[in-house]
């Protein structure tokens, strides 16, 4: 994945976050309210603008748009951490978990360390690493997420989610002991390979379960609160983490 293709995916993820974060503002909170839209606005245009680019790339253009890009991102990451800060002290309005918003971190930082890194001077055994220590945490959380966005009469789906959940959680635990194990020794084994399948096949079959989960609640088939726009962001997560996965493997 080049750069714009990068920024081209972030900008949608990106914008997404602002978007939920308006869906859970109360009323009251206008001053973030309006920054939010001021920051939705913004990755809405950056998406455009890599979209027109990613047609008639240009080596200069796309130096200076990534850079703006990086600009406005690391405002948003600051704007994040405010939120974080407010619901910690119990000073804001947000239907939002404070977990949820770490997250939202987590991903912004991640798209700014991959669109500022040196591939030339990368350690790609730690790169293939520091993918899981980002991603695995997050693909808990989305299995997490169905799970408290799922209605309780619904156990068979509730059940499933939890299996995921499990299965992220584990492998994180793994992916964090290799790390340390193959930083310490400077090796690099086929631990890390199989870490890399294992990881692809649950994610894999996780993305199916989440176009399930899509299809029943946009039919209003499947009792719950989850929208399908929270689950269409979840699945364009998914599948960068697969590809940027998959990267690693053919290196």
């Amino acid at each position: 994945m080049n750069r714009l293709e990068e920024v081209y995916f972030w900008a949608g993820i990106l914008r997404d976050h602002a978007e939920f974060q308006l869906l859970t503002f109360s009323y009251r909170e206008s001053r973030d309210i309006a920054k939010a839209k001021y920051f939705k606005d913004a990755f809405i245009a950056f998406r455009k603008k890599a979209e027109i680019q990613l047609r008639n790339p240009n080596k200069r253009d796309t130096s200076n748009f990534v850079d703006q890009f990086l600009y406005i991102v690391t405002e948003f990451i600051e704007f994040k951490k405010s939120l974080l800060q407010k619901l910690l002290t119990c000073n804001i309005e947000l239907g939002l978990t404070p977990s949820f918003i770490n997250h939202m971190i987590n991903e912004a930082l991640e798209c700014k360390r991959e669109l500022s890194k040196d591939k030339a001077c990368t350690d790609m055994t730690m790169e293939n690493i520091k993918l899981h220590l980002i991603w695995l945490p997050d693909a808990a959380g989305h299995a997490a997420a169905i799970i408290g966005d799922t209605d309780y009469v619904e156990k068979e789906w509730i059940e499933i989610s939890q299996e995921f959940e499990k299965t992220f959680l584990d492998l994180f635990v793994k992916a964090t002991e290799l790390g340390m194990m193959l930083e310490r020794t400077g090796l690099k084994n086929g631990a890390l390979e199989l870490l890399n399948e294992e990881v692809c096949k649950h994610i894999e079959d996780f993305n199916v379960y989440l176009c399930k989960v899509k299809e029943l609640r946009e039919a209003c088939k499947l009792l719950g609160v989850i929208k399908p726009i929270m689950l269409d962001h979840m699945l364009r997560e998914e599948k960068y983490y697969v590809s940027k996965i998959k990267e690693y493997m053919c290196k």
